[in-house]
């Protein structure tokens, strides 16, 4: 997903922090930074908190992670009742430039390549194993710390960016499902629509297909069957003088009493009135 980033990304480390409640108690629950000197990953693995940079607030829970480069105003605030701790990696990023066989250290470089505070709950266990393998190689200092360490934290962001960049596909694929599931019905607006079947036409469980179905539609699939079927029983009774019994037939319902107690509680009036306002 961001593999030309990476290819220039040659960070010099500076250190590797565990942030907890002693912290927080020493500055009172809150840490500005009027403008930062280096570049900061950090990972929230507990507590709560908030996070403002350059004017614009987030919230801070577990699996939030974030980062700040160079020259920007930072205020980090944590809950007194249930105070933040989080990894923090603090590192100097000079981009590779090449010039011809040689190579060259840029000027500091752009921000990491992922959203400034974005959740990260796929995979918190395995994030926050990494950070502590790297936390734990930091203080080891050996001859080869940096390089060790180095090693890891590109090892770590490269992972990060495949989980992001698979959870993207995901994402996308099933925005996918349901714009397909939703176009079917509208189709087949007169058919019988169970979810059952629609669910199992988007190879998801029952369940599952009803969260995802809501999530990207805004509407649960019998609201979303029952809008169609409505907005399509609103055209007839506008533009034919078909009794209403044929009409609930032909958009769905073979109950014309169910259909007229659900048009008269989703429009407000029964379908009688509706045709004559």
């Amino acid at each position: 997903m961001h593999d030309q980033y990476f290819e220039r990304f040659f960070p010099k480390m500076i250190e590797v922090l565990l942030r907890g409640e002693l912290f927080w108690k020493q500055r009172k629950y809150r840490f500005e930074l009027k403008q930062t000197s280096i570049y900061n990953f950090i990972c929230v693995i507990g507590g709560k908190g908030t996070f403002e940079m350059n004017g614009t607030e987030w919230t801070l829970n577990p699996g939030t992670i974030l980062h700040m480069a160079p020259d920007e105003h930072i205020v980090l605030s944590s809950s007194q009742e249930d105070p933040l701790t989080y990894y923090s990696v603090h590192f100097l990023y000079y981009p590779i430039e090449w010039e011809g066989n040689q190579v060259k250290l840029g000027q500091y470089g752009a921000p990491l390549p992922f959203d400034r505070v974005f959740p990260f709950y796929a995979d918190l266990a395995e994030l926050e194993r990494r950070l502590k393998q790297l936390y734990e190689l930091w203080n080891d200092k050996n001859t080869s710390t940096e390089w060790t360490v180095r090693l890891h934290f590109l090892t770590l962001l490269k992972w990060v960016s495949e989980v992001l960049s698979y959870k993207l596909h995901n994402e996308d694929e099933t925005a996918r499902l349901i714009a397909d599931s939703m176009k079917y019905i509208q189709e087949h607006y007169q058919s019988s629509l169970e979810r059952d079947k629609l669910a199992f036409m988007a190879s998801l469980s029952s369940s599952y297909y009803s969260i995802l179905f809501k999530k990207y539609s805004g509407y649960t699939p019998i609201e979303f069957i029952n809008k169609v079927r409505l907005d399509k029983a609103k055209q007839l009774l506008r533009s034919t003088n078909e009794p209403i019994s044929k009409i609930a037939r032909d958009v769905g319902y073979q109950d014309p009493l169910y259909f007229t107690r659900l048009f008269a509680r989703e429009v407000g009036m029964a379908p009688r009135m509706y045709r004559k306002s």
